[in-house]
C-alpha cells in the first residue's frame, strides 16, 4: 500500500488539515484526517468491483507493452520472460490481497 499526505477539508473538523490518503493497487482505499483521526473507508466490495472491472484493460494494455518489447528488443525481451510468468501472479495475488484486506 503507498500512503500520501494532502491538505484536505476535514468532514468532522470543519477545516483545512493534513490528511493522509491510502492507496491499496491502484485505488484510494480510506482517507484519514491527521488532526482528528477522522476515517473515510471505501467497502471491500467497491473496491474489489473496481479492481476485477479493470483487470481485462490492463491485461491488454500489458499485451501491447510486451508485443512493443518483443518486437524492439527480442533477445532481451525473450531472457525476460520467464521472470516475468513466475513473478506477475505473484504481484497479481499482492494486488488482490491488498484491495481485500
Amino acid at each position: 500500500m503507498i500512503a500520501c499526505q494532502t491538505e484536505l477539508t476535514c468532514l468532522r473538523c470543519g477545516a483545512v488539515t493534513g490528511h493522509t490518503i491510502v492507496y491499496a493497487s491502484l485505488y484510494i482505499k480510506y482517507i484519514v484526517c491527521n488532526q482528528c483521526s477522522f476515517k473515510i473507508e471505501k467497502p471491500v466490495t467497491i473496491l474489489m468491483k473496481q479492481y476485477i472491472q479493470d483487470l481485462p484493460k490492463r491485461a491488454f494494455a500489458l499485451t501491447l507493452r510486451l508485443k512493443g518489447e518483443a518486437m524492439s528488443h527480442p533477445i532481451l525481451f525473450a531472457l525476460s520472460l520467464p521472470k516475468r510468468m513466475l513473478y506477475k501472479p505473484i504481484e497479481l495475488t499482492r494486488e488482490f490481497s491488498e484491495v481485500c484486506l
